[in-house]
């Protein structure tokens, strides 16, 4: 288990010079935003919704959907029963009263308390819970509930540091600084944050448009569109009043064939503001600016982790929790011109077939999803093609 990360200057320094190769032949995304003094406003989900309905029923329910929630009857997934859990000798207590979720554990002083539950966060395969503490600031309890259903191990309280000693006055204890939700996690399960941290005061007065990953949360603010879709023409709008152009392969296809069997883009990938959208919350990386939004390159605001020992094998495969944008810009997948969406749906988040289905789409299965190719049974493991090419590792 890593302990906490810091950034150092060496870290900068190596950003500045090595993620040049990462990042070699990038066209920023393209922003559309006017000037600052008409500068779009967020306008919410059901602004979209009222055109994008087909959007809007793919989301409603997805991971992006139930990022964060309030914690009540139908958020809250895990056994506040009276259920115990005991960990390095602290036996914690979930239960309920007054429609309330409470926790029984240990605090930062080391003695038992009673905590309120304020929000979910997350839901699949595993949900935490959020609990307010003064100076503005929310922890993430440590102590998850594993959401995968009985017959694969979950319905389960279990720690997130089960190997090791945490006990309070450490950083990884659910108190200190690690599970901290405004600096650590807040950024990536809720829409247009703000951490709003004041330092001379050490408390934060964080804020958002909208408690989970909405639409604006990628499309950026929507209120130039929303004129636009109404009929506004008042001043000239680019590209429909979108705050970023998501088309990163305008006029292109996947075509079949060729002697390798492997589908190629009938153009070539120009742009990169689709996959600089979903980087930021896809990839190990330092914050540089509180409250980014989406459009801007992500160098502007980002500093991703480079190809440290510890984070990668010598091959280039994950090794620590590294997510995904550092390993896919290694791939020969991203040379050959892939996005997140050839193989993701955007909203649903769902991948678009399943089992080798999802890689026969380019890959020809007469070729590749046979015993001649991966030299396995067919109906085993083994013939999967994640199995190889894209093997799982649990972090938490």
């Amino acid at each position: 288990m890593a302990r906490y990360p810091t950034v150092t200057l060496t870290l900068l320094i190596a950003a500045a010079g090595g993620l040049g190769l990462l990042a070699y032949g990038h066209r920023p995304a393209r922003d559309h935003r006017p000037a600052a003094e008409t500068a779009p406003a967020f306008v919410g989900r059901e602004a979209c919704a009222r055109c994008h309905t087909d959007e809007a029923r793919l989301w409603t329910g997805s991971h992006h959907d139930l990022a964060m929630q309030v914690a009540d009857d139908q958020s809250v997934r895990g056994a506040f029963d009276g259920s115990l859990f005991t960990y390095d000798g602290v036996t914690s207590r979930f239960y309920r009263r007054d429609g309330k979720y409470l926790v029984w554990t240990d605090g930062p002083d080391g003695a038992m308390h009673e905590y309120e539950v304020a929000y979910t966060f997350g839901v699949d395969p595993l949900q935490q819970y959020l609990i307010a503490f003064p100076g503005g600031r929310y922890q993430a309890l440590d102590i998850a509930w594993d959401a995968r259903p009985a017959t694969r191990g979950g319905q389960r309280w279990y720690h997130l540091h089960a190997d090791e000693h945490v006990g309070p006055g450490d950083v990884l204890h659910w108190t200190g600084a690690a599970l901290n939700w405004n600096d650590r996690c807040a950024r990536c399960h809720s829409t247009n944050l703000r951490k709003g941290y004041r330092p001379e005061e050490d408390r934060y007065e964080t804020t958002w448009s909208e408690l989970d990953v909405s639409c604006e949360a990628c499309h950026g603010p929507g209120s130039a569109h929303v004129a636009w879709a109404r009929g506004d023409r008042t001043r000239d709008v680019i590209g429909k009043g979108l705050t970023v152009d998501l088309v990163d392969r305008p006029s292109a296809a996947w075509v079949s064939g060729g002697p390798a069997g492997i589908a190629h883009r009938s153009v070539q990938r120009t742009a990169h503001a689709e996959i600089e959208t979903c980087a930021p919350c896809h990839a190990r990386r330092a914050e540089l600016s509180d409250g980014a939004l989406p459009g801007r390159p992500l160098l502007d605001d980002y500093v991703p982790a480079l190809l440290e020992d510890g984070l990668y094998f010598p091959d280039g495969q994950i090794q620590d929790e590294v997510y995904e944008y550092g390993s896919f810009l290694q791939s020969r997948m991203y040379r050959a011109g892939v996005t997140c969406s050839d193989c993701h749906d955007p909203h649903s988040l769902r991948v678009r077939a399943d089992g080798n289905a999802l890689c026969t789409r380019c890959h020809a299965p007469e070729r590749f999803d046979s015993v001649e190719h991966h030299f396995h049974r067919a109906d085993s493991g083994g013939a999967r093609c994640v199995a190889c090419h894209m093997p799982a590792r649990k972090y938490m």
